[in-house]
């Protein structure tokens, strides 16, 4: 199974055009999530310490 997360983790910001937006897959055990971002400035930052914003991103997977 596998989700789809279009809110930037970094900025907390919704977004509603995914087309050529950069993105991350995450996966675990029980499944991927597919993790957009508003730009590959902020993608590379959540890699470079993707700990950082996991916990709020999790929360809004397991609501």
């Amino acid at each position: 199974m596998y989700r789809i997360e279009t809110t930037d983790p970094i900025t907390g910001r919704a977004l509603t055009e995914l087309v050529d937006m950069p993105y991350v897959i995450e996966n675990d055990n029980e499944d991927s999530v597919v993790i957009y971002f508003e730009s590959e400035y902020n993608r590379d930052l959540y890699l470079q310490n993707p700990g950082q914003h996991r916990q709020e991103h999790r929360a809004k997977r397991h609501s």
